[in-house]
């Protein structure tokens, strides 16, 4: 079984913890080995300044002796005893046990002959109280002779220790060298050993936390077909780098679900988009294939009747414009016109309508002649024309009048007609607007294309719901105006 690892700040901690106490425990060994060598050091010459401050301190209480024989001055006395006590203060550590050691040995004969000058110096002060002057002039001379001896013997000793404790001294600074130099050097291996322990722990730390880096980067990139690397460790890394190949997975499941739905969105919206043309194409064959045969017998019987009644020459023209009128249609049935072309209609359907009802309507138009090569449905205006007849015209006293104009208005081509007929219901007119049927169908005289037609026509053709604006007042005549745009669905231009 894997044994289960710490967290990264549990392993970071004890890394700098150990480390820490390793370097800590390192100067603590240097600091103490110095500080002993040179406390050794220190020590050297311990026995010189001692060896000086006895013989400083005896040289001050010969000299207040002295003054104190000869001046009898109690400041000097006092002075002497001063002296005396720092003497015998220096010369308890001197050595009194008889050994071999020559500078002890010489330590004990420095401390027997003090006691001896110390006695004498001492019957000679006595001596100067008891105003005994031959006694105290033995004693200081006796204490004079010791004081002599004690100098020699310090000063040899002093000497012979300096000259020891300059040999020891000089071993002691290259011990306390050689202890710098190790110490410096274990600190420099202690450093380099944590170092590299740092490295390779946080190396081994960063370096999954680098290849997740490294995938997340391409996968930033739209690359989604690489995989986090497997981190078979139980701490955060191991656990973000589980998380992620389980989200990326989840991502590429999520990603081609989408494209499948996506892909079947669009065939479903493709099929609508086809069904919808189709339908569309159908509804528009329909409506442009409602053609009522009515207008057709009637015109030709009015133009047998002509011939009959006059010359073959009106008759012939007459038949000449039927002729144009009704191929116009065959030819367009299943094809875009041009506004030239659907104004030539209108030229002939009104020259039709003359002949059958003897000249009763009057008709002039206003073409803006850029406007011509248009394109546009067949067969959009003449129902127009043929509706202001039939609803108008036709049943009003008098001569009937007819005005049609063609005029820009913005990114719009706009075809008014206008009559003076009896007008239209505006109840009448608002069905039109709507694209319903107003009229019956069987109505005399229609070429069976309805307003409805010419509506819905315009609508799809034009993909837009405003396409006619019809106004009219009862007994004051109708205006209609149709609303065509400049350019083709597919964005073409006409040069106009």
């Amino acid at each position: 079984m894997r044994k289960k690892q710490t967290s990264i700040r549990v392993r970071l901690a004890e890394v700098f913890i150990i480390v820490s106490f390793l370097v800590f425990a390192v100067n603590l060994f240097i600091f103490y080995s110095q500080n002993k060598a040179i406390r050794q050091i220190d020590n050297v010459y311990n026995s010189n300044i001692r060896l000086n401050e006895l013989s400083g301190a005896l040289e001050g209480m010969q000299d207040a002796l002295y003054q104190y024989l000869n001046t009898k001055s109690s400041d000097k006395l006092e002075e002497y005893y001063t002296y005396e006590q720092d003497y015998r203060s220096l010369m308890q550590w001197l050595n009194t046990q008889t050994v071999r050691e020559l500078d002890l040995l010489m330590e004990k004969n420095i401390y027997h002959i003090s006691e001896a000058y110390l006695e004498e110096a001492q019957n000679a002060i006595e001596a100067k109280r008891g105003r005994n002057v031959s006694r105290y002039n033995e004693g200081f001379g006796r204490a004079k002779q010791l004081y002599g001896y004690l100098c020699s013997n310090i000063d040899s000793m002093n000497t012979a220790v300096f000259l020891h404790n300059s040999h020891k001294y000089s071993s002691l600074r290259s011990v306390l060298k050689y202890v710098i130099w190790f110490s410096l050097a274990l600190l420099v291996g202690v450093m380099m050993v944590a170092i590299a322990w740092i490295l390779v722990m946080t190396g081994k730390i960063t370096r999954p936390l680098i290849e997740l880096a490294d995938v997340a980067n391409e996968i930033a990139k739209g690359n989604m077909e690489v995989d986090f690397p497997a981190v078979e460790t139980e701490d955060e890394i191991g656990t973000v780098s589980k998380a992620c190949n389980k989200m990326i997975e989840s991502i590429r499941v999520y990603i081609k679900k989408t494209k499948e739905n996506y892909e079947r969105e669009n065939k479903l919206v493709e099929n609508e988009l086809i069904m919808k043309n189709d339908l569309k194409e159908a509804q528009l064959k329909y409506l442009q294939a409602q053609i009522h045969p009515h207008f057709l017998f009637n015109s030709l019987n009015a133009g047998a009747q002509l011939a009959m009644m006059e010359g073959a020459e009106r008759a012939c023209m007459f038949l000449e414009n039927m002729a144009d009128f009704f191929r116009y249609n065959v030819r367009k049935i299943d094809e875009d016109t041009t506004l030239q072309d659907e104004l030539r209609l209108v030229d002939n359907y009104i020259y039709i309508l003359n002949v059958r009802f003897s000249g009763d309507i009057h008709y002039k138009k206003q073409i803006d002649r850029r406007l011509l090569s248009l394109a546009m449905p067949s067969m959009v205006i003449q129902p127009i024309i043929e509706n202001a007849v039939n609803h108008g015209i036709r049943e009003m006293e008098g001569l009937g009048e007819i005005c049609l104009s063609v005029y820009s208005k913005g990114d719009l081509a706009c075809i008014q007609v206008e009559d003076n007929g009896k007008g239209i219901d505006p109840e009448i007119a608002g069905k039109i607007m709507r694209g319903e049927s107003a009229h019956s169908e069987h109505e005399r005289d229609s070429t069976g294309i309805g307003m409805d037609n010419v509506i819905n026509r315009l609508r799809r053709y034009y993909n837009m719901e405003h396409v006619i604006d019809i106004r009219g007042r009862k007994g004051q005549g109708t205006e209609v105006i149709l609303y065509i745009k400049k350019e083709k669905q597919d964005g073409t231009d006409f040069d106009l």
